[in-house]
């Protein structure tokens, strides 16, 4: 018998008698030591240090408590979620969510990424290649406002080069030479209105400064910033 048919073989016969006698004898077999982490799902947290984070010994075993794992997963600033996997004979899966960066803002060593709660997210701008807008300060109505447009209208939302808290709770996101005014976090079809009045100005050729949107069921258009 060949050499892989005979390790297929006895990685049975170890699991078979593993269902027998029980995780603990599962975790007492050397072939099942972990040898390999797989990540899923980080774009923006730099891998080695997440798997630092992890806690795993030099002689972590796979069918070692993975919940205790996953708990130390989320714990680390910008994980929503993990979830670990078990791979035979050797492999950890990890799948992990992340926050989702909204905009950077200046820090007390350059720009850092904020999520949608204003929530300052260890993420390293050169390292990711993060190309956000940039707002003058953690604000959560900002961010959630560009939260918003993100979710209804991804072209919109690369367009914005900053956003900022004007008078009375009006979001002033700028577009370049142009912007756009929202009511606070704005309802996901206000932006979705916005979006459908660009594309309709854009399509008739029509020069515009400023789209207000603070109005229900309106977006007015003006030629010049108010």
């Amino acid at each position: 018998m060949k050499r892989p048919a005979l390790l297929a073989v006895a990685l049975a016969g170890a699991v078979l008698a593993a269902v027998w006698l029980g995780p603990l004898a599962l975790r007492e077999l050397g072939v099942f030591r972990v040898r390999r982490v797989e990540l899923v799902g980080t774009r923006y947290l730099a891998p080695d240090r997440l798997v630092a984070r992890l806690g795993l010994q030099p002689d972590q075993n796979l069918f070692d408590d993975v919940r205790a794992i996953a708990r130390r997963a989320e714990q680390v600033p910008g994980v929503v979620s993990a979830r670990v996997e078990r791979r035979l004979p050797g492999t950890l899966r990890i799948v992990v969510v992340e926050r989702a960066p909204v905009a950077f803002a200046p820090g007390p060593n350059g720009l850092v990424a904020l999520d949608a709660d204003a929530e300052q997210l260890p993420y390293d701008p050169a390292a990711t290649g993060l190309d956000l807008p940039v707002v003058p300060r953690p604000d959560s109505v900002v961010l959630g406002a560009l939260a918003r447009v993100r979710a209804a209208d991804s072209t919109l939302y690369q367009e914005v080069q900053t956003a900022e808290l004007g008078p009375n709770g009006v979001v002033i996101v700028h577009l370049g030479a142009r912007r756009l005014l929202l009511r606070g976090v704005p309802p996901l079809e206000v932006v979705q209105a916005v979006a459908a009045v660009r594309r309709h100005l854009a399509m008739s050729g029509r020069r515009y400064a400023e789209l207000d949107a603070r109005y229900r069921g309106w977006v007015v258009v003006r030629r010049s910033h108010t």
